[in-house]
């Protein structure tokens, strides 16, 4: 059985809506976190695409580079690189609690702002969503993983601290729970990031 959810696109509004560009014109920094599975790469390219903002996903930099390993300092250098220039970027990735101090350490560096949009599920679903990921990306070439892998996956050893699902950035957090892809709407989410951003001004 796959998860129904897994196959429905997340829903954007018909209405007429312009994103004020302005509101991330300078010093901020969009976090998107949440486990695999969750919807936050596609929300990521989607605001990305649409508010003409850079987006730097760790897992674009790991692919590219083509290593066994996560390519962490490569990644940071990368976004050092845009934050000089006090542009606003978006990063991606399932970030985890041991990542905070150096994206807090960027963050104090280039006086940024930030607002960290976290997609969250339960780890049932998200389990089920990562394996049907895995059937259709690789034509099921990828063997399914048990939900007790899929757990070690996300603890790291139980290393709490390691767990993107309990990764949090800062004060300004949306939480974006994608029980339901058919119910989030992708401009209600940007309506939240540009009122945390003037709220912050």
């Amino acid at each position: 059985m796959t998860d129904s959810n897994f196959i429905v696109s997340f829903k954007v509004d018909v209405e007429i809506y312009i994103l004020d560009r302005r509101f991330l014109m300078k010093n901020t920094m969009i976090i998107v976190s949440g486990m695999a599975a969750t919807g936050k790469t596609r929300f990521a390219e989607w605001l990305s695409h649409e508010i003409c903002v850079p987006l730097l996903s760790l897992d674009d930099v790991w692919e590219k580079c083509g290593t066994a390993d996560i390519p962490f300092a490569q990644y940071w250098v990368l976004c050092e690189d845009v934050m000089k220039s006090s542009s606003p970027l978006i990063i991606e990735f399932g970030f985890n609690n041991e990542m905070k101090p150096m994206i807090d350490k960027l963050v104090k560096k280039y006086k940024y702002q930030t607002v960290n949009v976290h997609f969250d599920t339960s780890i049932e679903i998200a389990h089920r969503r990562f394996n049907d990921r895995r059937y259709y990306d690789m034509g099921g070439a990828k063997p399914q993983i048990s939900l007790e892998q899929y757990i070690q996956l996300l603890e790291q050893d139980d290393a709490k601290s390691k767990s993107p699902k309990d990764f949090r950035f800062g004060e300004c957090v949306i939480f974006v729970d994608t029980t339901d892809f058919s119910t989030i709407s992708y401009i209600d989410i940007a309506k939240q990031i540009q009122q945390h951003k003037i709220s912050a001004v």
